[in-house]
């Protein structure tokens, strides 16, 4: 039976709003985690502890990525993980969870002649979850590699580790709060064992299902002998508050439309379309070509994206928007009429 250890951390009376992971933070059929793994230098998760400033602005990416949820029954290994209610894709391999009320779990990964199914999954999260709160949880599984049986056997550790402002190129989220991970790995066939540890730091805000941001550190042994460590960067580019996906349906082109209404008081809607998975930029200009504000600098899935823009703080006036989306550039005009 799967035992999980909670532990709360008493801690000096302290006021201030912090977010807890509960189940809504389940990801549910339908759902799509956009990320872009970034390049590492000068990139450290930074202190742990209550009310912390980390500061990311400068990301570089490198690759995106996009995993996305369905039912397991409209996929073809459903019979063989029968305890999962979900089902997550991502460059074509799949993976099965079961999610509740209390927790999230991991059972397993399926890609065309070769299966893992966890015999005790692997804990992914568990609820609630908030600052100075920890769990830890244990997984196994065993499966054959060209008739070799293979024995994995691993540890947990969840720990709501940190609070504070993470800035990001989308910008700042306060009450940020940062959950570490740490998760060792005991893989073993024909004597040998190999041992890995990856540390995680990961960071949740308000309104956001998936973490924002990631640090990952990974270690390997052999026997007790280190084979070598990695770090990884992610960037989570969950649609941004504001931005409504009004269509999920691929446009033929990148497209921006006209405003409306147009003119405005003070508020009006800027739609746009994009035909691939990609960084996008959304900023509003003046008449001298200054930077008023920036509405979209993030990762986005292909669609059709309503903004609905406020220009209650800008005086009345002709303003430009401007949509850039690799080589596509397009510039609109609107006016403010108070």
């Amino acid at each position: 039976m799967k035992k999980i250890i909670f532990i709360f951390i008493l801690f000096a009376s302290q006021s201030f709003a912090q977010i807890t992971l509960t189940s809504a933070n389940n990801p549910v059929d339908g759902d799509e985690n956009a990320y872009t793994v970034c390049d590492t230098t000068n990139i450290f998760h930074g202190s742990s502890g209550a009310n912390q400033t980390w500061s990311f602005p400068n990301l570089i990416p490198i690759v995106s990525s996009l995993e996305s949820y369905l039912d397991p029954a409209l996929t073809p290994y459903a019979a063989q993980f029968p305890t999962s209610n979900l089902a997550g894709i991502v460059n074509g391999s799949l993976s099965y969870f079961t999610t509740s009320s209390t927790n999230f779990l991991f059972n397993g990964t399926a890609v065309p002649d070769f299966i893992i199914r966890y015999d005790d999954p692997q804990l992914y999260l568990q609820y609630p979850l908030t600052y100075n709160t920890s769990f830890t949880d244990n997984f196994s599984t065993h499966f054959s590699i060209g008739g070799n049986e293979h024995f994995r056997f691993g540890t947990i550790t969840m720990t709501g580790d940190a609070w504070g402002t993470i800035n990001l190129p989308i910008g700042s989220f306060s009450n940020a709060l940062r959950v570490k991970f740490v998760t060792v790995t005991k893989d073993s066939a024909n004597g040998a064992t190999f041992i890995t540890t990856l540390t995680s730091y990961k960071w949740f805000v308000a309104g956001r299902k998936f973490p924002v941001f990631e640090v990952n550190y990974t270690s390997t042994t052999f026997g007790g002998i280190p084979l070598g460590n990695s770090k990884d960067v992610i960037y989570g580019n969950a649609v941004l508050p504001g931005i409504h996906n009004i269509s999920s349906e691929t446009p033929e082109n990148y497209m921006l439309s006209q405003n409306y209404p147009n003119p405005f008081n003070p508020t009006t809607n800027l739609e746009f379309g994009i035909s691939k998975l990609g960084f996008v930029s959304l900023k509003i200009y003046d008449m001298l070509g200054k930077e008023i504000a920036t509405l979209v600098n993030d990762n986005l899935n292909p669609g059709t994206y309503k903004y609905n823009f406020d220009g209650s703080k800008l005086t009345s006036g002709v303003y430009f928007y401007k949509l850039k989306v690799g080589d596509y550039t397009e510039v609109k005009k609107m006016t403010l009429v108070k």
